[in-house]
């Protein structure tokens, strides 16, 4: 009788850890399946008619973007990071616009990261054959100056340095949308 209790407890002590095992496992994944997010209670975001904040980063090849150079230009900015799965979703088609704009020396385009140092972004790039220019920053303090939280983000800005659309995480942009957008402000 003494065996069959001993039994019964090993049992349900392997059940247990096997039900522990799976919840840990489940939380990992939704853990790690997450955009970066921050804590909401100091939700902050450019919205649509603020200007562009003073910023300048370095893209991949080693040219200088700024508000202050992107003036006199329509200005696509996307904030990235290539662990983030809405991200690898958007990028595709940020790609596509920009392969329609690409020749168009009044339209500019830049991929900034969010917290993703340059040779994982740049792995990245080359493992999908993208051409959008790209600066990888290793923190989030360019970030911060459109946005306090959620990637992917989206502005598109007018010559004259004026927010016209902003996107959040909150669906995916299409290439649709951006070619709308800019054209838009093209007036085409």
């Amino acid at each position: 009788m003494n065996d069959f209790f001993t039994n019964r407890s090993c049992h349900t002590n392997h059940l247990f850890r096997k039900i522990l095992k799976q919840i840990i496992f489940i939380a990992f994944l939704f853990l790690f399946s997450m955009c970066i997010q921050d804590d909401p209670e100091e939700v902050f975001s450019l919205k649509l008619g603020d200007s562009l904040p003073g910023f300048s980063v370095q893209d991949n090849k080693g040219g200088l973007i700024s508000n202050t150079i992107l003036k006199g230009k329509t200005s696509v900015i996307a904030f990235v990071n290539t662990g983030c799965p809405d991200c690898r979703k958007e990028l595709p088609e940020i790609e596509k616009a920009y392969q329609q704009f690409r020749d168009d020396e009044s339209i500019r385009f830049i991929a900034i990261s969010r917290s993703q140092g340059y040779e994982s972004l740049t792995d990245y790039w080359i493992k999908n054959a993208f051409t959008l220019p790209y600066s990888a920053q290793e923190d989030d303090f360019i970030f911060q100056k459109f946005a306090s939280q959620n990637i992917p983000r989206i502005y598109i800005a007018s010559p004259e340095g004026i927010i016209v659309f902003a996107s959040d995480d909150s669906y995916i942009v299409t290439t649709e949308i951006i070619v709308e957008q800019i054209n838009g402000i093209a007036g085409k």
